[in-house]
């Protein structure tokens, strides 16, 4: 009986970091994506918020799916003693995300105002861009 052909070993840190940035330049695009639907979406053009809400819904599996992935691997990146202080400042960042998402996606339908849409879109990609860069800079370019 073969007990160890379940077994995955753990990440290595260059692999943590590696899907990482592939999941960041992944997001970017999307995020790319969403703003530049987000631009063409006037009040009342139902067509544009429909296909908006699309590409944001495709854009929320991707990165909850990420954030998840980031809240269980990154702390093993930090420094030592920093992994709760650090896991706890991500946990924050994320949720903040998860809620402006959610208001995105709350306001695309109930009221499909495409000037609310567009700020909307344009904070939630601040944040997440700014949460990447972060990563990118703090925890993916150290050895």
């Amino acid at each position: 009986m073969d007990t160890g052909s379940n077994i995955q070993t753990p990440a290595t840190p260059d692999e943590i970091r590696a899907r990482i940035r592939s999941e960041h330049a992944q997001i970017s695009a999307l995020l790319a994506r969403v703003e530049a639907l987000s631009e063409r979406v006037g009040d009342g053009d139902t067509k544009s918020v429909i296909a908006l809400r699309e590409e944001l819904v495709a854009l929320g599996e991707v990165l909850l799916a990420h954030l998840h992935y980031e809240e269980y691997q990154l702390p093993s990146l930090a420094e030592e003693g920093k992994v709760d202080e650090m896991a706890e400042d991500m946990r924050r960042e994320h949720e903040v995300q998860r809620e402006i998402f959610d208001g995105v996606i709350r306001e695309l339908d109930e009221t499909a105002v495409g000037s609310k849409l567009v700020i909307g879109v344009r904070e939630l990609s601040r944040a997440i861009r700014d949460d990447m860069e972060h990563e990118e800079r703090e925890l993916l370019s150290k050895p």
